[in-house]
């Protein structure tokens, strides 16, 4: 292949990708969460045992009105630049699989009307 083709394939790939689906329904978060001073506010809770941790029985889920299955990692490891440069990398994965009800895009501007949805998807 030659480089333009992949250049041409790249930015197609990138523009498809672009386009909202139309009938998505997207979760809403959980209300709360962790505040990390002075104004990072995260719907999100982290279970685990140590700094920075919520504790063991701390809510593994992410977004509100789920019945179903999540399951949880953490990765902790580092990675390097081009130029050599270490860096700490730490991750949060989370796999949700049963039903919700969510919001689906209606009009534009942030509105959304309620609808129950059937998914299996990743949070990162």
């Amino acid at each position: 292949m030659t480089d333009r083709w992949k250049y041409s394939c790249g930015i197609g790939l990138l523009a498809i990708c672009s386009i909202p689906l139309l009938g998505q329904v997207l979760p809403v978060p959980i209300p709360g969460g962790d505040i990390i001073p002075p104004t990072l506010y995260i719907n999100q809770f982290l279970p685990g045992v140590g700094p920075g941790f919520d504790g063991m029985n701390a809510d593994p889920h992410g977004i509100t009105n789920f019945n179903g299955l999540v399951a949880m990692g953490y990765g902790v490891g580092t990675a390097t630049d081009s130029t050599g440069r270490s860096y700490l990398a730490i991750t949060d994965v989370r796999v949700y699989q049963g039903e919700y009800i969510g919001g689906e895009p209606n009009g534009g501007a942030g509105r959304t009307m309620s609808k129950r949805a059937h998914a299996t998807f990743v949070e990162i």
